[in-house]
């Protein structure tokens, strides 16, 4: 008996795992992208609500193919334990993240499955992304197709957002599960991406392949001193961004402009100092400064986001 060789391959199943809180019409929105992917496999969709109750009626929203489950987040709550939640309640051999707001366009499981199946080292694969910021939308495709630990110490990398990853589930018993303990649940998934890439390789399909809405509220985003306390976190906890000078000035500078925003004038002026002693061009050290001079930091802040870029 021979093998046929031209038998199609089985495609494996992926597992989406949106965590929501309190938006049920832009959650929709996000769902029917998602039933709407042209990967010829299955999609094993799972809604994780934090801090409500399940909504069974999304059901509704499957098909064949595609299901669509909703259960309330049965661990720690806040988005770190909500994502840790849907990789209780799912099996796929490749999870998919995307937060309730954000919208895929249809090839984008299908082009990072191919990616995921070309390239057997990678752990994870994000994508390029369009900012819809309101009054205007801004492409930000991929910068490269890989990602290096040092690279992502010193860039956030925009392509690497929580709502284009698509991980192999094998990854996080390489890599951990999502930081519970991190304050706030603030930047837990590149909290995360910093673990995978220091043990294996991660990548970007390069073309735009979800929408990332920049104009509506979240339950995920915290105030400025909820973000300072996480990056604090997070400096103390990876150690090495103090071996890359613009990292560590940046995310020393990410800090200064949290706690300048929130009225904490010296200590942004403490943590603006450090990244300018650290790397003295780094416009988030300067940016750290200015939410100390009584100029509306929030101002600068929505100038720079007119051009795609930010603070992150």
């Amino acid at each position: 008996m021979t093998t046929d060789d031209s038998a199609e391959k089985r495609l494996p199943t992926v597992s989406v795992v949106i965590p929501t809180r309190g938006r049920p019409e832009l959650l929709r929105e996000t769902l029917a992208t998602i039933v709407a992917q042209d990967y010829a496999g299955e999609l094993d969709i799972l809604v994780v609500h934090d801090r409500e109750d399940a909504d069974p009626t999304l059901a509704e929203l499957g098909r064949d193919g595609r299901t669509v489950r909703s259960l309330t987040n049965d661990g720690t709550p806040g988005l770190a334990g909500a994502r840790n939640c849907g990789l209780r309640h799912t099996d796929g051999e490749i999870v998919a993240s995307c937060d309730d707001d954000d919208l895929w366009h249809p090839a984008k499981i299908r082009l990072q499955v191919e990616r995921l199946e070309s390239d057997p080292q990678l752990l994870a694969v994000g994508a390029g992304i369009r900012l819809l910021m309101g009054d205007r939308d801004v492409d930000w495709p991929g910068q490269s197709e890989i990602v290096t630990h040092d690279r992502l110490l010193q860039n956030r990398v925009k392509e690497l957002h929580s709502s284009t990853l698509a991980i192999r589930r094998i990854a996080f018993a390489k890599a951990g599960t999502y930081d519970e303990e991190l304050p706030h649940g603030y930047g837990e998934d590149y909290d995360w991406l910093l673990r995978a890439s220091r043990v294996g390789k991660v990548g970007v399909v390069t073309e735009v392949l979800a929408d990332i809405r920049k104009d509506v509220p979240s339950w995920f985003r915290g105030k400025a001193l909820n973000t300072a306390d996480a990056l604090e976190y997070m400096v103390d906890k990876h150690q090495d961004f103090a071996d890359n000078r613009r990292g560590y000035a940046r995310i020393l500078g990410q800090i200064a402009y949290a706690r300048g925003t929130a009225g904490d004038r010296r200590g942004a002026l403490t943590y603006a100092g450090r990244a300018l002693r650290a790397y003295p061009p780094a416009p988030h050290a300067w940016l750290g400064l200015v939410s100390t001079t009584g100029v509306d930091p929030q101002k600068v802040l929505h100038v720079a986001r007119r051009f795609g870029r930010g603070v992150s």
